[in-house]
């Protein structure tokens, strides 16, 4: 197990690197065949189609590690277990399509981001003893100086990317001072001032990494030696920054990344070990202040909203300014976790009520409940006037109306009828046509086609929940169809939304904007939900019942992803 687990991570490593290494030498799509190319396994030693059929090859072997990992993991993890593997299947997916569709290079940052998902994902099922001795000397606030460090250079990765694919970088020669590049890129606008941040933050970033593993050394001794290595990256990033100073040749780039990235992995190893020990000494998340603060934010949701954002934006026909798209990601995710904060202020007195609910930061009494509401008006108002500026007053427009009804209509609708759950649908369907709009300003076709999908997609999922959380919410007060309608029914309409949605992701076909391959994984993709829900008939008493309602759920969670993945990959 440990082997394989070795030969995953540095196999994800090694094909980061040589996919860094391909960006540089601007060969990402040298070979005009796939999977080989020019004919031939791996072409000749060092050229730029060897790099090409180095990376597809490593990626071959990384999707068969995954299945295997899937196999032996499933019996402990069950679902959680596939996650790697549904992770490198999307990568092989947009690894294909950047070939045979020739995408925008902007790709690549996806493809930055699947990577360092399955890191995570990889660290998140291995297997781990723990060590009972570090419980009673536990500090909860390390993981904060951990994630905080971790959320910085994530931040720096994703400045870089874009940076690199705005093409300003090449304005600065390789030869050029490093004042004389900065005052160059002080001229262009957006992107300048966003590379100057880059750089600044790069060396806020390196002096802070310096402080924070020097502190892991003295106060984390169980991983003290990853602190060391972190440390002594920290110090090697600082010298490469200076020599970039001077020279920012490829080879230079290349290093820079490579140590960033090591740097990411040991971080990735030290949280994901901070997390995993917290949980299985308390069996939950001991609080801080910052833990808290981000719970009122909800951190899973406010991704899902980035993640349909740029189904929205990838969709779009035209392409817009890589650092306005950044900058408007940034403020619509800074509404809707303002709409999510207020929420959490308004049901502060039902989440107490609740099993799974009443631990959180306001109900238990860690928060003042103002917190919750200046922060979430300030995140509001803020997003709205930046979306103003870096996209359009209709984007702007659409997520104020989001965030405003679900803190308006949504949230108390929920204890006063069931079918708040098609109200609540409207705002939670309406971040993936804001993708479109942010980059057409327009909502038109695919745009909508978009926001019915997430509609339509959220009722049987909900059902589902509220199935087997029955009782919870009915503690809560809060009325949702389990209370109000049979079994019947729910099994029933879970049934019929599923057949919808299955027809429904297979309208693009039909009207000649996707063709038969997207037809047939549509097809598929929709049968096997219908085939989930179809199961509930088999459920005869409660706990069978509730078994099938919550696998139904986790196969929501997988039909979305996919349906998406294709309608953006399949022409």
């Amino acid at each position: 197990m440990n082997i394989l687990y070795y030969v995953l991570y540095l196999g994800t490593i090694c094909l980061l690197l040589v996919g860094a290494q391909l960006q540089v030498l601007k060969t990402a799509l040298v070979c005009p065949d796939w999977p080989l190319c020019y004919g031939e396994f791996l072409p000749q030693m060092m050229s730029p189609a060897f790099y090409e059929s180095l990376h597809r090859f490593l990626a071959g072997i990384m999707g068969i590690g995954s299945i295997v990992w899937a196999f032996v993991r499933f019996k402990e993890l069950k679902v959680k277990a596939l996650l790697p593997l549904f992770l490198i299947i999307l990568q092989s997916l947009l690894g294909w399509a950047t070939f045979a569709y020739k995408l925008p290079t902007i790709t690549t940052i996806l493809h930055l981001v699947f990577s360092l998902l399955f890191l995570s994902s990889l660290e998140g099922t291995h297997h781990l003893e723990y060590d009972e001795s570090l419980k009673s000397k536990w500090n909860p606030k390390i993981k904060d100086v951990v994630g905080f460090f971790l959320f910085l250079l994530v931040v720096q990765f994703f400045l870089g990317g874009i940076l690199r694919k705005s093409s300003l970088l090449a304005q600065c020669e390789s030869t050029m001072e490093f004042w004389e590049c900065w005052k160059l890129q002080s001229t262009i606008p957006y992107a300048g001032s966003l590379s100057i941040m880059h750089r600044v933050l790069g060396v806020v970033t390196t002096i802070t990494g310096l402080f924070v593993f020097s502190y892991l050394i003295k106060n984390l001794p169980k991983w003290k030696w990853s602190a060391i290595v972190g440390l002594g990256l920290m110090v090697t990033q600082l010298l490469l920054g200076l020599q970039m100073g001077r020279s920012a040749s490829r080879e230079m780039i290349v290093y820079h990344f490579t140590t960033a990235l090591f740097s990411f992995c040991v971080l990735l190893f030290l949280i994901v070990r901070l997390r995993r020990y917290e949980f299985h000494f308390f069996g939950k998340a001991v609080p801080t202040y910052l833990n808290d603060l981000m719970d009122l934010f909800k951190p899973k949701l406010t991704v899902l909203v980035v993640v349909t954002l740029l189904v929205g934006v990838f969709l779009a026909p035209i392409q817009m300014n890589l650092i306005l798209l950044f900058i408007s990601l940034i403020s619509i995710w800074l509404q809707a976790a303002g709409s999510l904060s207020i929420n959490c202020y308004l049901e502060k007195d039902l989440d107490a009520l609740m099993e799974r609910t009443k631990d959180r930061p306001l109900p238990a009494g860690r928060l003042s409940p103002a917190v919750a509401l200046y922060w979430g008006w300030g995140l509001i108002v803020f997003g709205t006037l930046v979306l103003i500026w870096s996209a359009n007053p209709l984007t702007a427009f659409l997520g104020l109306f989001s965030a405003l009804s679900y803190i308006y209509i949504y949230t108390p609708m929920k204890t006063k009828t069931p079918y708040a759950l098609y109200v609540g649908a409207v705002p939670g369907a309406l971040p993936t046509l804001m993708g479109w709009t942010t980059v057409t300003n327009s909502v038109s076709g695919p745009g909508l086609y978009l926001f019915g999908l997430l509609f339509l997609w959220q009722i049987p999922h909900f059902m589902a929940i509220s199935l087997y959380r029955k009782n919870e919410y009915g503690n809560a007060h809060f009325l949702t169809f389990a209370q109000t309608h049979s079994k019947e029914f729910l099994r029933t309409n879970i049934f019929i939304y599923s057949l919808i949605l299955m027809l429904y992701g297979m309208i693009p076909a039909f009207s000649d904007w996707r063709g038969q391959s997207y037809f047939w994984a549509a097809l598929m993709i929709g049968i096997i939900l219908l085939g989930f829900a179809i199961t509930g008939w088999k459920a005869k008493d409660e706990q069978s019942f509730n078994e099938w309602a919550r696998s139904y759920f986790f196969a929501t969670l997988f039909h979305l992803p996919l349906l998406l993945g294709v309608l953006l990959i399949l022409r």
